[in-house]
């Protein structure tokens, strides 16, 4: 019998600390547009997927038109955007805490749209400002190389200032500001006070109304858009590669060498499986892949023909002549 109690024990005392190393839910990525790499724990550079876990620091880079959103809790999530560097510098291995979001460079959008307490804070670094994330929906930004930072408040409002700044600004919804700093010898340039805080030389910028351009730049709307231009321009390269493999030498449609195709012009129905007639004003045209890879050629095609061999979406096939 006590044998058998030793062992329950041990397989017990083994058994527990398995279930203390799985990984925590949060942070996570939500979504990854484009090239983007992380470089995690063990400092190796990698391209980054929506599944690769996020473990005790993160550094996420992305390259011109790409992307990744994070989230950090039920409520709260940022989002890296082109051509920037953030830096995660600690996460929990036991809870997912990641409190400190440091911008190195670029635009960082941070949102928190719910009334919801976090179970802890947050808090936005960079060389020039440092503060507890608001709630809302902004957009913090930072120059290295010119010494500014800045804010654009989509939604909400926050006091800004330059780090461990005495003086700040109120920027409210459709508002932004930022603070021009000082370059000195190549880099920022900072005044030390006791026990070493820092403080940039420089200025606050005047508040000003965000150009209508952002402000719809940032919305739903153009969020869906871009997602949807992101897709098609992923679609494209994928047809594009299926064809190279294919054999297929001619592009929009894809075919192959002294192919034809059958294109309905200006249709404004595309919708539908027919091409329409030319009395409907639109007209069927046939094309040439030829040895250059162009579609060649063009001729038009009657009204009779047409709505046999014209579809609504370009029709590959032998020539007929």
């Amino acid at each position: 019998m006590f044998v058998k109690s030793l062992l329950k024990v041990s397989s017990l005392l083994i058994f527990l600390p398995a279930v203390t190393l799985a990984a925590a839910k949060y942070p996570q990525v939500a979504e990854v547009r484009g090239n983007v790499f992380l470089t995690g724990k063990d400092g190796k550079k990698q391209a980054l997927k929506k599944t690769t876990p996020l473990i005790e620091r993160a550094l996420f880079e992305t390259t011109e038109g790409a992307t990744v959103k994070v989230l950090l809790d039920a409520d709260r999530s940022f989002t890296v955007q082109e051509a920037s560097e953030v830096l995660l510098p600690t996460i929990s291995w036991e809870g997912g805490e990641a409190p400190v979001i440091l911008l190195k460079k670029g635009e960082l959008r941070w949102q928190q749209l719910t009334e919801n307490k976090p179970t802890y804070n947050v808090a936005l670094r960079s060389d020039l400002f440092e503060f507890l994330a608001p709630k809302g929906d902004f957009i913090f930004s930072i120059n290295p190389a010119k010494a500014y930072a800045g804010v654009k408040v989509i939604k909400g409002s926050m006091e800004f200032s330059a780090l461990n700044g005495e003086e700040s600004s109120h920027v409210k919804a459709g508002q932004e500001a930022g603070f021009q700093g000082i370059i000195e010898s190549g880099e920022i340039a900072y005044d030390i006070l006791l026990k070493g805080k820092k403080i940039p030389r420089g200025n606050l910028t005047p508040v000003v109304s965000m150009s209508k351009k952002d402000l719809d730049g940032f919305s739903d709307e153009a969020a869906k858009a871009k997602r949807a231009a992101a897709q098609r321009k992923a679609d494209d390269r994928k047809a594009a590669e299926e064809a190279k493999r294919s054999g297929a030498i001619c592009s929009a449609p894809s075919a192959k060498f002294n192919q034809c195709a059958w294109v309905c012009l200006n249709n404004p129905a595309k919708e539908k499986k027919a091409c329409l007639t030319e009395k409907e004003g639109v007209s069927c045209v046939r094309r040439r892949c030829n040895a250059n890879g162009v579609w060649a050629e063009e001729s038009p095609v009657d009204a009779q023909k047409s709505s046999i061999q014209c579809k609504a979406q370009p029709v590959v096939a032998p020539c007929d002549y």
